[in-house]
């Protein structure tokens, strides 16, 4: 075997388990952007649906903006809470504070 196709097998063995570990937002349900970012690799995502909502995409927006959990774990923009968001350390939805 090729040392390219090792490393290649090596790599895709390593990342497998990586990705599955990542959790996707649960339908219905109500996430602060930093609750997405907890649960797996939202970053993108959440920038994507801030900008087609028009609202800024600083960290703080990032880790503050509302956001409901559509099928497959997409998600779209709900609100902004400007003094930051609660339950987030909860099963519970998030909310504004």
């Amino acid at each position: 075997m090729k040392t390219s196709t090792l490393i290649t097998l090596f790599t895709v063995t390593i990342a497998s388990p990586v990705a599955v570990m990542a959790k996707s937002c649960v339908k219905g349900g109500v996430y602060c952007g930093s609750s997405l970012l907890r649960r797996g690799n939202y970053k993108a995502h959440i920038v994507e649906t801030l900008e087609d909502a028009g609202v800024g995409t600083d960290d703080w927006h990032v880790q503050n903006a509302l956001f409901d959990c559509l099928k497959d774990g997409d998600i779209r923009y709900r609100a902004f809470c400007d003094i930051g968001c609660g339950g987030t350390d909860s099963t519970d939805a998030d909310y504004c504070f």
